[in-house]
């Protein structure tokens, strides 16, 4: 009877194996993948700490959506500790007045664009980051005794078509680098802005990037901005006039 048994159980045999190798790898799964560890301190422009603050960590440059990993907020030291799996990721850091998440809203500040970094399996790695008011990048000494005018309008390309997540930007002086006086939140899909600035004469042009790079266009001249002007409509072509 076992002897009659035995060829059957040379057929069998590979099956159970395979069936037990199968049942094992299901069971023991490999070991869970390294860490790595981001952390660092969030401040204003003027170096102090920002409370409240998260950071953002994104497995692309693309980071006007979900991100891969968030902070929690930072504390009143403005420190932040994140913990990761190692990869390349695209950070940057958010302070927003009504939550902590979506689209950037006139009031936020954040850390201009994605700051690139590479994390390694067991690294502990220091970032700093400094954020700014998406309304008002650098706030003026000076008080103003009027109240401050909201501009509207669109930014649009050379052939006059809307361009969006672009900011509208303002200086009081002739400069081109560094971070501008005023600076609105994103245009929309219409290429629609709002800024608001205390009453003057401005230098007024657009970024696609903030800070803003070498991309920046200025319109010729200087604008006033009173009471007056409203609507105003701010094309990317150097040296043009606004369209009312």
């Amino acid at each position: 009877m076992i002897n009659s048994f035995r060829p059957h159980l040379r057929v069998l045999l590979p099956v159970f194996l395979a069936a037990i190798v199968l049942i094992a790898g299901h069971a023991s799964p490999g070991a869970a993948a390294g860490t790595a560890v981001l952390t660092g301190k969030v401040m204003d422009i003027e170096g102090r700490p920002v409370e409240g603050a998260r950071l953002f960590l994104y497995d692309t440059p693309e980071v006007r959506r979900s991100a891969s990993f968030i902070s929690a907020p930072t504390g009143p030291d403005g420190t932040y500790r994140l913990i990761v799996t190692p990869g390349r990721y695209w950070s940057m850091a958010r302070l927003k007045k009504m939550d902590g998440y979506g689209p950037l809203m006139a009031g936020d500040k954040h850390s201009g664009d994605p700051a690139e970094i590479e994390l390694a399996e067991g690294q502990e790695m220091s970032r700093d980051f400094t954020v700014a008011d998406l309304k008002d990048a650098r706030r003026m000494r000076s008080k103003d005794r009027e109240g401050p005018v909201t501009i509207s309008g669109r930014i649009v390309d050379q052939k006059g078509l809307p361009v969006r997540g672009a900011y509208a930007i303002a200086n009081r002086t002739e400069k081109t680098g560094g971070l501008p006086d005023y600076v609105s939140a994103w245009s929309d899909a219409d290429g629609r802005y709002s800024l608001s600035l205390p009453p003057g004469r401005y230098y007024l042009g657009s970024a696609l990037s903030f800070p803003p790079d070498e991309r920046a266009v200025f319109l010729k001249g200087q604008v006033a901005i009173d009471a007056g002007r409203s609507d105003l409509d701010i094309p990317r072509s150097p040296g043009e006039p606004p369209v009312k």
